[in-house]
């Protein structure tokens, strides 16, 4: 492998693996595909053609692929801890979706894991390579709030999409195998946001409503909110929600300054710096593919550190931290 490039197998070729990572990798100058992997030997099949690369069905065998020097895992959430170990065993940096496992326990063991091994371990969360969030950022750091006092973020996911995604009885609605509902699940990527955008939580608590939904057979719907306190003594609050018809889902996060500025973004698609007159001011971004959500640039920053031999700035305490919060929706 030249030595302007790193080798990545993708693991798993579901939605996130076969449609964000595996086209994002084939479009990025520092990395090469070198392989796919999927337990569904004809899925892995199709996805190798496709992009003209080799496949295994086998996640062991691949391993032993010395051109594979790190690995993307993108499989369900309750196979995460076995086969980011044995990729760390076998000296292979891992990139890691989120949840990283079901429990704290493992998360941390994972994190132990590679720092003994001196591999990379990086969770996927890519909501700091999103463009619109990433001009938040700019924005709160140049100080055109002020000093951040107040957040809210609100996700409505609609329950057809959601019940298509997770059919009943997969891991997803299996609290022991996936560490709680999908609101626990999908809170990841926004509460890692907002401590990203704000800082430390040092308080949170969560009110959920789980209930059963008409015309959605063994179907959890969700409406979770939950409020915190940060260490530097801003406030916020959160709701997911799964009980809205299609055409009616919606993500969208407000940032309130001190000196009675605010930021607001709708989707991925908008920014608005809101003030007075001629202070208002807002972005539209049109990424499209997979820099829409910062996939993209998020394995290439991946292949970028283990070229430079870095540590990420996004670690595995990132995401165990964003775990002991989300961890608190769940009741056993």
């Amino acid at each position: 492998m030249a030595k302007d490039k790193v080798g990545i197998g993708v693991a798993g070729l579901g939605f996130v693996g076969g449609q964000a990572h595996v086209p994002a990798i084939k479009r990025i100058e520092n990395a090469e595909l070198v392989a796919v992997i999927d337990v569904i030997e004809e899925l892995a099949v199709n996805v190798a053609k496709k992009h003209d690369v080799k496949y295994y069905s086998d996640f062991s065998k691949a391993l032993k692929d010395p051109m594979i020097e790190a690995v993307i895992v993108a499989v369900p959430t309750p196979f995460h801890y076995r086969l980011a170990s044995e990729a760390i065993a076998n000296g292979k940096h891992v990139l890691l979706e989120i949840p990283m496992t079901p429990t704290i326990a493992e998360a941390e063991k994972l994190r132990d894991q590679a720092k003994k091994a001196g591999v990379i371990l990086m969770p996927d969360l890519n909501f700091h390579f999103t463009s619109v969030y990433v001009k938040a950022k700019e924005l709160i750091d140049q100080g055109a709030i002020g000093e951040p006092i107040a957040v809210t973020f609100s996700e409505y996911i609609a329950a057809k999409d959601l019940a298509a995604q997770w059919p009943p009885g997969s891991w997803a609605w299996d609290i022991k195998r996936a560490g709680g509902y999908p609101d626990y699940t999908l809170s990841f990527w926004s509460i890692d946001l907002v401590r990203w955008l704000i800082g430390e939580i040092k308080e949170v608590q969560w009110l959920c409503n789980y209930s059963p939904l008409q015309g959605f057979e063994k179907v959890t719907g969700y409406n979770t909110v939950g409020i915190m306190k940060f260490s530097n003594d801003a406030v916020g609050n959160m709701h997911y929600s799964s009980t809205v018809v299609r055409g009616e889902g919606a993500s969208r996060l407000d940032v309130f300054g001190d000196n009675t500025k605010s930021l607001r973004t709708i989707w991925n698609s908008s920014l608005t710096l809101m003030g007075e007159g001629e202070e208002k001011k807002t972005w539209e971004f049109n990424e499209r593919g997979t820099r829409a959500w910062g996939h993209r640039q998020i394995d290439e920053y991946f292949a970028s550190c283990i070229l430079k031999g870095e540590r990420p700035t996004i670690t595995a305490d990132d995401a165990i931290e964003v775990q002991r919060v989300a961890k608190k929706m769940v009741k056993e």
